[in-house]
């Protein structure tokens, strides 16, 4: 292959159109974007140059239509794939040399990558590999080892060998009983990170990765890049992945990160630096001083309306991110401990709802608001006598599920059309259950300006 490899897409499922092109000068490249913007698809059609029964596995069929179209420029010669009606696949007469084909890989993400696929071989050749074992017909893969080192900043590897089975190679650790342990037993990331090394040592020019951080934490993420940029100068490879993982963005230079972004179908692919993806995909319009995250829609409400409600402005800027499941607000955040994507960790908080406290209150830097959730304080107290002074309403939910219940009576009160104004707003039932939790609610709000204020000198 030569210096520059293009692949446009034309009527392609949502997309009328997409240009992507890459310089083979031995380099990454990094595509982010929003959700089907079209990063799988352009996956999809580079993997299909050299397998072209690629859409019909892993895309339905609907995606084309008689003006689908892929075209390919390769060495200054074009290759042009055409939708065929009759068998509903896409496909070319050209004839694509092997030479293209071993020069090209893509590995397509959960499950029809081959990095997923690859446990069913491993328990095939189980059998062999003992028999391998005992003959030690095994070598040690310093390479490998030092690849999984410095990723995992960890000497655990070091008892990692290599044998060839049927001319591929297979990964093991042996043990000091002389018990082995495969590949397919390892953690689903290191598993991942010898996959990819198969894929790195293939010999390619251009391999393309979709979802690289899957099962990888944040501090193997932004060290993994550093060892691609190594492995692209000494094997002379060119590696273009997508990701969704802030961590790991950070780590990118200007130069290797590119904003994929659909307009009316038109898809476009631009360098950005990484302040613009932040601000495009995570909605960060800035630099905030304080991060407080956040389990669910309305517990950020409840806590924008709080901070609204203070006496004094809080002094550091902040932001408020929804983020989804306490597990994974936690995760996050601590996550950012290791990689400070918002920002240091004293300026990152979790505040969680109050029936999460047993089941998180170890965790440093996590607070509760004094209620088990704000839809089940207000529920509590419409279920009391005389509703506590709440107006009757005819709930629309009349099923048992609690969880449920509660949930519906909440959008009961606030729900609003132009049909009907809304029973009750948000703040109003965010100050109707403060006041009944004065005290609690008192020191709750001590704990958050003790975050947003700046300590008395």
């Amino acid at each position: 292959m030569g210096n520059e490899f293009i692949c446009i897409l034309f009527d392609v499922q949502h997309i009328k159109e997409l240009f992507f092109r890459i310089e083979l000068s031995n380099k990454l490249m990094c595509i982010v974007g929003k959700n089907s913007t079209g990063k799988t698809t352009l996956i999809r059609a580079i993997k299909n140059l050299t397998s072209t029964n690629t859409f019909a596995k892993t895309a339905s069929p609907y995606i084309f239509k008689d003006t689908s179209s892929i075209r390919y420029v390769i060495d200054g010669e074009s290759y042009d794939f055409q939708y065929n009606p009759k068998l509903q696949v896409i496909d070319t007469k050209a004839i694509i040399s092997e030479k293209i084909k071993r020069n090209i890989y893509a590995e397509l993400p959960i499950p029809h990558g081959e990095r997923f696929n690859h446990f069913q071989k491993l328990s095939e050749i189980d059998g062999e590999l003992r028999k391998g074992i005992s003959l030690k017909e095994y070598s040690t893969p310093g390479e490998l080892i030092e690849f999984l080192s410095k990723i995992y900043n960890s000497d655990r590897f070091k008892n990692l060998k290599e044998i060839k089975i049927k001319g591929r190679l297979y990964y093991f650790f042996l043990k000091a009983d002389g018990f082995y342990i495969r590949e397919d037993y390892l953690s689903s990331g290191e598993h991942f990170i010898i996959n990819l090394y198969r894929i790195i040592k293939r010999n390619c020019k251009l391999i393309v990765i979709d979802e690289i951080d899957i099962s990888l934490d944040a501090s193997a993420q932004v060290n993994l890049i550093s060892e691609l940029r190594c492995f692209c100068e000494q094997d002379k490879v060119n590696i273009v992945f997508t990701t969704h993982s802030l961590a790991l963005m950070k780590t990118l230079k200007d130069s290797e990160l590119f904003y994929m972004e659909n307009n009316n179908a038109e898809v476009s692919l631009k360098e950005v630096p990484y302040n613009y993806i932040r601000s495009e995909l995570f909605c960060f319009h800035g630099r905030w001083d304080k991060y407080i995250l956040v389990e669910d829609k309305v517990l950020e409400q409840y806590l924008s309306h709080l901070i609204s409600q203070l006496e004094v402005a809080p002094f550091f800027t902040y932001k408020i991110i929804y983020i989804g499941g306490a597990s994974n607000v936690i995760d996050l955040m601590k996550r950012n401990e290791t990689a400070s994507f918002f920002s240091s960790p004293e300026n990152v908080i979790t505040i969680l709802d109050g029936d999460k406290k047993e089941e998180c209150k170890n965790n440093k830097n996590v607070f509760f608001i004094p209620f088990d959730s704000v839809e089940k304080q207000f529920s509590k107290h419409y279920r009391q006598t005389e509703r506590d002074g709440l107006p009757k309403i005819t709930e629309t939910y009349q099923g048992t599920k609690e969880k449920e219940r509660i949930k519906r009576l909440y959008e009961d009160f606030t729900h609003q059309s132009y049909q009907r104004s809304a029973i009750m707003t948000n703040t109003q039932i965010f100050d109707f259950i403060n006041e009944r939790k004065q005290n609690e609610f008192e020191q709750f709000k001590k704990e958050l300006i003790g975050f947003l204020q700046r300590n008395p000198t």
